[in-house]
């Protein structure tokens, strides 16, 4: 048991000091070890316990040298939670975007209770998970978030970045702050325990708790201001929310917010699939139109190109036919006319002509030959009159 009087971890590793802190007899066991008899009527249990007895303050001692061995281990828990909240409080305090997204909100707001109430100065955090749940009537898939989020995409494109000025508030909501903060007293009153252990045994202290006290003292310091910075930090944030600190934890404050920013970017991912599809049925349509357009414009063109070929073949056969009713009084006379003039004409050429003899008696008259040239020349007028 002198490891336990000289708190002596390497002796007494910290499992070990865990599981006497769970053994560790009663008042009324004690009393009837300390009536004990003769020892060797013990059992070896029995004797251990009865050791464990005769240990002063044993109770104490164990208390302290639990705090010195999950010191470090616990330390680099809460320091990070602190840190947590530190940082979110003031980006929170300090993010003018988000701001501004509260200040279109209220003004929704306003606007839908203009016919019922008079105009609000602010709202409750706790009705921006209302925005997710008010549904349009005309369509159950949109909400008034979906709207809010067009609105400031349309007006106020700049402040769809305002959750870069809340990075920080996901790791706040996690902390359980109550617990941090019961963790926190306890290693308070450990270290302090220690303390008075030191004080208590003065030049007698064991050299283990002497140097866990003067390795540790800066550090714990340092971690009580760390976990008061952050309190306080976190008052500021949440009273500028017009909030309170008492009745709201950091985690259900910065879950809030945390929850405000996964909505906004999750109807704002379906604002857009939304816009592309509505942009996608209206090419559609654009596109079937102008088929359609293209359509009508070639067979009206086939049609007009049709009605071109019938009317030009039927006047090829008008012009072909030569049609009694139009031919007017004295047309035949022109017609024979050129035909004589085109003779006259011919007959006037260098061909020669042969000469008329002289009729003489014979037994049996001469042949009477006609000119052929003139008569293939008459042919040949006829038909170039033709064409």
């Amino acid at each position: 048991m002198a490891a336990v009087h000289q708190m002596d971890l390497v002796t007494l590793s910290a499992d070990k000091v865990d599981i006497l802190s769970r053994i560790l007899p009663s008042e009324e066991e004690r009393k009837l070890y300390a009536e004990r008899g003769d020892d060797e009527c013990l059992s070896d249990e029995d004797r251990f316990m009865a050791a464990l007895c005769e240990i002063e303050r044993l109770e104490h001692k164990l208390s302290v040298m639990r705090v010195m061995a999950d010191f470090d281990e616990s330390i680099a828990l809460l320091e990070p939670q602190f840190t947590h909240v530190t940082a979110a409080s003031k980006c929170a305090r300090e993010a003018t975007m988000f701001h501004r997204v509260l200040e279109v909100i209220l003004a929704f707001g306003n606007y839908m209770n203009s016919g019922k109430k008079g105009s609000a100065y602010g709202f409750r955090l706790a009705s921006l998970d209302s925005l997710a749940i008010l549904k349009s009537p005309v369509d159950r898939s949109l909400t008034l978030l979906h709207m809010v989020v067009e609105s400031i995409e349309r007006s106020f494109p700049e402040l769809m970045k305002f959750a870069e000025q809340l990075k920080f508030v996901d790791k706040a909501a996690g902390v359980q702050w109550d617990s941090v903060m019961a963790d926190m007293k306890e290693i308070e009153s450990g270290f302090e325990m220690a303390r008075k252990e030191r004080q208590l045994k003065g030049e007698n202290t064991p050299k283990p708790l002497v140097e866990f006290l003067n390795n540790h003292d800066e550090r714990m310091k340092h971690l009580q201001e760390h976990a008061k910075l952050a309190k306080k930090t976190y008052e500021s944030c949440i009273e500028f929310y017009g909030e309170s600190a008492r009745t709201t934890p950091p985690n259900d404050f910065f879950s809030k917010l945390s929850k405000f920013i996964v909505n906004f970017n999750r109807c704002k991912q379906e604002n857009d699939a939304r816009e592309a599809f509505e942009k996608r049925q209206r090419d559609e349509v654009e596109r079937r139109s102008r088929a359609t357009t293209r359509t009508q414009q070639h067979d009206g063109m086939m049609r007009e190109l049709a009605e071109r070929v019938s009317n030009g073949n039927a006047a090829k056969r008008q012009r072909g036919k030569i049609d009694s009713q139009q031919m007017g009084h004295g047309d035949f006379e022109k017609l024979m006319s050129g035909l004589k003039q085109t003779y006259t004409v011919s007959a006037t050429s260098n061909i020669p002509t042969p000469s008329r003899r002289k009729v003489s008696a014979s037994p049996s008259p001469a042949p009477r030959v006609g000119p052929p040239v003139a008569a293939k020349t008459r042919v040949v007028a006829i038909e170039r009159d033709r064409n």
